[in-house]
């Protein structure tokens, strides 16, 4: 049912093609929280099977792209970075992300890119947001899912972990 929702309501979706296996193996109490009744892995194949099915797009962004490293202002690369690190400041313009969520815009970002630069798409609207549609509602209104978002957080992130769709 939320992959419906999911490709009913949005236009594109962009997530980062994670290795879930890896992580399960790199961190024992993460291990826990990606180990769901209802795998990530068959998650992502329905929703891209109905997102293509509907029309839409469905991207996925290189797990080796630099998500939690580059500065979602101004593009510095933090290449001291570890996994231990929840937040950090960008030494080039000062701005202090939080990790998941910085990793969430800059993911949208490429995502974003890809959709213009190699699928040629043309984007209507960009709300800026982490969540929300490439395109505008048919009545010129923002689509803005709450109820989806929550029902993705509630099965998919138990450590409040930012999503980015």
């Amino acid at each position: 049912k939320l992959t419906r929702k999911l490709a009913d309501t949005f236009d594109a979706i962009i997530l980062e093609n994670l290795n879930m296996k890896g992580m399960q193996k790199f961190n024992s109490g993460l291990s826990k929280s990606v180990s769901l009744d209802f795998s990530w892995c068959q998650f992502t194949t329905y929703l891209k099977y109905k997102m293509e099915w509907s029309g839409k797009h469905f991207i996925l962004v290189d797990r080796f792209y630099a998500s939690s490293k580059l500065c979602s202002c101004c593009g510095w690369k933090n290449n001291n970075l570890t996994l231990r690190e929840r937040a950090w400041t960008c030494l080039n313009c000062g701005t202090t992300h939080d990790r998941d969520e910085n990793a969430s815009v800059n993911l949208k970002d490429e995502g974003m890119r890809i959709l213009k630069e190699e699928k040629y798409i043309t984007i209507i609207h960009d709300d800026k947001t982490t969540g929300g549609t490439t395109g505008s509602h048919a009545f010129g209104d923002d689509v803005r899912p709450k109820e989806i978002l929550q029902d993705l957080f509630r099965q998919f992130s138990r450590k409040k972990e930012f999503i980015t769709l």
